[in-house]
């Protein structure tokens, strides 16, 4: 099976369990909504507990949550700093639409032909993702934006990048 990370705790919230949580994914309605399920995973990648969302709400930049199977600040300290997961599942996307996990490994070149290098990261800022890619010596920036990337081929594990004078 596998996961995607989808947060982490960030610290807890009063004393009936309830936790903040940073978001790291766009479907934070969806992921978070009342019963999900989402997984804490130990170090070798395996389900070390299985939580359902009893209670979620957005607080700015970060999501309030409410698990049953937490119910006091003592349980919940004990989960705190670990990431929440769920698991991959390809059905949540439309045609055409891809994880960013999806990215990482995958081969980089220009529309022209020459290659730049592989996806080592994919780094998210508010306004849009970046692809780092390793290039040699040294790491470069690409803005995942349409106007930058012409094609992600998954089968290939190629993403075609628009040619742009002084772009590296």
């Amino acid at each position: 099976m596998e996961f995607l990370t989808v947060g982490q705790i960030v610290r807890t919230i009063g004393l009936k369990g309830e936790v903040k949580i940073y978001p790291s994914t766009h479907f934070r309605d969806t992921r978070f909504s009342k019963g999900s399920r989402v997984f804490l995973l130990n170090e070798k990648n395996e389900v070390e507990r299985e939580l359902t969302i009893k209670l979620h709400h957005t607080n700015g930049d970060c999501d309030n949550l409410i698990f049953e199977e937490i119910s006091s600040i003592e349980e919940a300290e004990k989960i705190v700093h670990q990431y929440l997961c769920v698991e991959k599942d390809q059905k949540f996307l439309k045609n055409g639409e891809f994880f960013y996990s999806d990215l990482v490994g995958m081969n980089c070149e220009f529309d022209n032909g020459k290659t730049i290098g592989k996806v080592v990261k994919i780094e998210e800022y508010n306004s849009y993702a970046t692809l780092r890619v390793k290039t040699g010596e040294k790491d470069a920036l690409i803005p995942f934006v349409k106007s930058f990337i012409k094609s992600v081929s998954l089968e290939d594990k190629k993403i075609i990048v628009n040619f742009i004078e002084g772009l590296l």
